[in-house]
């Protein structure tokens, strides 16, 4: 029976933990055993064992761990990490890992993982990052195999594109103005890891962390980044230059884009003098106001003049009879979609698809650019009569 007051310990919070104890894991609750998990009962069959320790660095990302030379066939593999003593906050201690075939699925772990397969289901190969930019961690590692199979593994999936890891968006400059970028790494002195030109980038796309960049000359190059953040700066960065080449990075100020896409509307509804103003804060004006002048904007539209055949007005309606222009420091002029288009009915609080009847009504946007700078501060009122 454990001893507890309102869920904890009368020893102190220090005194519940799990540990391992005689081949199981068990649950310590002061002087207490609160619960135990028995696995001195399992028995993991191996022909070939090794036992290793890996350090990761701080900040190192993707360490190829490869099963301590193992190849591609563990079918046992246990993790034990053993962090820094400077380390001291709970929060920062941890390891994150992806299967080789998943560098977009992150997980992680904390004191330990184990994973165990079979010989038709073996141990797929890990790649291991240390989110610290403080602190090694130390890393205990133990593989078996249940057989005698032994093959060289070959990433074949993230090899078949050039890879460069733990990037930051500032790693990024120009070689030739006009012609090339440069990729750095983080030595002294800096050393180029890439150089492209700008001409042969074809298309630059994101997942999470990761910049997948189609060139002509290199085919496809992989930038793998140290955070989410940095990957959409890059993109933002690249694509500025392959619509700008003329631009010298190293003379941008700032390099990071910060700013939101501008939204500028009519002076009236449909661009027509017949029709309302598109008000800023009640204000009316001869020249469309933008957002850059403030976020809150009303209109009063006649519903019987825009609604469509179907008898409402659309979300594409109401871009047509209410944005000019929507342009961006870094992207230039984007266009918008009715995807990108809130609207809710003041009457009722819902979210709607479009406007079937008079009414109030607020709009506002799910957009952004590409550095991810959003419009949620703009809403625009309408009184639909």
């Amino acid at each position: 029976m454990s001893i507890g007051c309102g869920g904890t310990s009368l020893f102190g919070p220090g005194s519940q933990y799990i540990k391992v104890n005689s081949g199981d894991f068990i649950a310590v609750n002061g002087s207490n055993t609160a619960e135990k998990l028995i696995l001195s009962d399992l028995r993991m069959p191996f022909k070939q064992i090794l036992k290793g320790r890996v350090m990761l660095k701080a900040g190192q990302a993707n360490y190829l761990l490869n099963h301590l030379g193992l190849g591609d066939n563990a079918t046992f593999l246990c993790i034990k990490a053993k962090y820094d003593a400077k380390s001291v906050i709970e929060a920062d201690n941890y390891v994150q890992w992806c299967y080789y075939d998943a560098l977009t699925s992150l997980n992680s772990f904390a004191q330990m993982m184990v994973l165990t397969g079979n010989s038709t289901n073996r141990v797929k190969q890990l790649y291991l990052t240390n989110p610290s930019t403080k602190y090694p961690v130390y890393l205990d590692v133990m593989v078996g195999v249940i057989d005698d199979t032994y093959s060289f593994f070959n990433d074949s999936i993230n090899q078949t594109a050039t890879t460069f890891t733990d990037l930051e968006y500032t790693d990024i400059h120009s070689h030739v103005v006009g012609e090339s970028i440069v990729i750095n790494d983080k030595s002294t002195p800096v050393r180029p890891l890439i150089y492209m030109m700008i001409f042969n980038i074809n298309s630059i796309e994101r997942d999470g962390k990761i910049l997948t960049i189609d060139d002509s000359a290199l085919n496809t190059v992989l930038l793998s980044f140290k955070t989410e953040s940095d990957a959409v700066q890059a993109q933002s960065l690249l694509n500025y230059v392959i619509e700008n080449p003329d631009i010298d990075i190293d003379n941008m100020s700032p390099v990071i884009d910060s700013e939101d896409p501008v939204i500028t509307f009519y002076p009236y509804v449909n661009n027509s003098s017949s029709n309302g103003y598109i008000m800023l804060n009640g204000a009316t004006g001869s020249t469309g106001f933008n957002t850059t002048q403030g976020f809150t904007f009303s209109a009063d539209i006649s519903f019987s003049t825009f609604a469509t055949h179907s008898g409402v007005i659309t979300k594409q309606s109401l871009i047509d009879i209410l944005i000019s222009e929507i342009e961006d420091n870094r992207d230039g002029v984007m266009s918008i979609l009715p995807a990108n288009i809130v609207l809710i009915s003041g009457s009722s609080s819902l979210v709607q698809t479009n406007i079937a009847s008079t009414g109030t009504y607020s709009m506002s946007f799910e957009y952004s650019d590409i550095a991810l700078n959003y419009l949620d501060k703009v809403v625009l009122n309408l009184n639909i009569v």
